[in-house]
């Protein structure tokens, strides 16, 4: 199968709540394509749905390495992984990033200011 193909299954698999299934068809999505920043977004999002908070981190850091500063889903989501390990310091500073690439955004704002106790 193309990596397309198996990122739309992955999709799938993960609206279904099928994390392991979704993470192993995103874990070929990353062999085929090992620049694609979506792809380690993804896994990332399944591995924090499994509660899997230390490889979700890893998987979007490596997102936000392959293209820092363009996605704001990708910080928001690693505060999101962060928050539920407790280091809300790393969260705040993602939410800060997350909210300079996406300054409109009501949600990214609320949630900084919750974070800051505000």
């Amino acid at each position: 199968m193309k990596a397309e193909e198996y990122s739309e299954r992955a999709k799938r698999y993960f609206s279904e709540g099928n994390y392991d299934r979704a993470i192993a068809d995103l874990t070929e999505v990353i062999r085929l394509e090992p620049d694609n920043p979506f792809a380690f977004w993804q896994r990332g999002m399944c591995y924090t749905n499994k509660n899997e908070l230390d490889l979700a981190i890893t998987d979007f850091n490596k997102a936000i390495q392959l293209a820092p500063n363009r996605f704001s889903d990708f910080y928001f989501d690693r505060a999101g992984a962060n928050i539920y390990k407790g280091n809300i310091t790393q969260a705040i500073a993602d939410m800060e990033i997350a909210l300079k690439i996406d300054p409109q955004n009501e949600s990214y704002r609320e949630v900084l200011k919750e974070l800051k106790g505000g």
